[in-house]
C-alpha cells in the first residue's frame, strides 16, 4: 500500500513538473513571436521618417525584440497585431511656462518629420493618436484614407496644413476624428465628417 501511495505521489510531482515545463516553454514562445515581423519593421520605418530630439521612441531600436513593448504601441494579446499607436506630445503654449526656456525644452518633445506609409502595413491599427506633436505645415497624408480599421484618429494641435484630404471619408469605422487648430479646417472638417458612416461619430475642429 505504502508502495503504491508513493509511486503516485511520485507521478504526481512527475506530471506536475511536466505541465509547469510545458507552461514556461509556451510562454516564451509566446513572448518570443508576439510582434509581427512586418509590423516590427514597418514601425521602424515610421520611426524613420520622425525627428526624435528626446528620444521618445528610444525603444524601438531592435529588429529583433517584441514592439508590442515599445513606447506608445498597443498589441492585441492574442494575435500580436499592432492596433493602437499612441504618441501624443505636449501642447505647449508660451503662456503656460515661466521662462522661455521651459517652453523650449517642451517644444523639443514634440515629434516632426513625415509620416511613412509604413504604417499601412498595420492592417489592425484601430488607434491612431498624434496630437500636440510639430509637424511644421504638411499635409495629413492621403493614405491615412486606407487604415481601414481606424476606429480613434487625432492628429489635433500637430500642426497639419494644407487641406484636409477627403480620403479620410473612406474610414467607415471611425468613431473618434480629431482634427483640432488645422489650418482651414472648418471647411473641410464637415466635408469628410459627413461622409462618415458610423453611428458613433463624434469629432473635434
Amino acid at each position: 500500500m505504502s508502495a503504491v501511495f508513493k509511486f503516485s505521489y511520485i507521478s504526481s510531482l512527475y506530471l506536475t513538473f511536466c505541465l509547469l515545463l510545458v507552461l514556461a516553454l509556451s510562454a516564451k514562445n509566446y513572448d518570443a513571436t508576439l510582434c509581427h515581423d512586418d509590423e516590427r519593421q514597418a514601425l521602424l520605418q515610421f520611426k524613420s521618417g520622425l525627428v526624435d530630439e528626446t528620444d521618445r521612441l528610444a525603444s524601438w531600436v531592435d529588429e529583433t525584440s517584441d514592439c508590442c513593448k515599445w513606447a506608445g504601441i498597443t498589441c492585441d494579446n492574442i494575435t500580436g497585431h499592432v492596433h493602437k499607436i499612441h504618441l501624443p506630445g505636449i501642447c505647449a503654449y508660451p503662456s503656460d511656462y515661466n521662462t522661455i526656456k521651459e517652453y523650449n525644452k517642451a517644444i523639443r518633445q514634440m515629434l516632426r518629420g513625415d509620416i511613412s506609409q509604413s504604417i499601412l502595413y498595420l492592417k489592425q491599427l484601430e488607434h491612431l493618436d498624434l496630437s500636440c506633436n510639430g509637424f511644421r505645415g504638411i499635409q495629413i497624408p492621403r493614405f491615412m484614407g486606407s487604415l481601414g480599421n481606424l476606429r480613434y484618429l487625432n492628429l489635433s494641435h500637430s500642426s497639419f496644413g494644407g487641406t484636409i484630404p477627403p480620403q479620410l471619408g473612406n474610414l467607415t469605422e471611425l468613431e473618434v476624428l480629431c482634427l483640432g487648430s488645422f489650418y482651414e479646417a472648418y471647411e473641410f472638417f464637415f466635408l469628410t465628417a459627413n461622409k462618415l458612416n458610423s453611428k458613433h461619430f463624434r469629432g473635434t475642429y
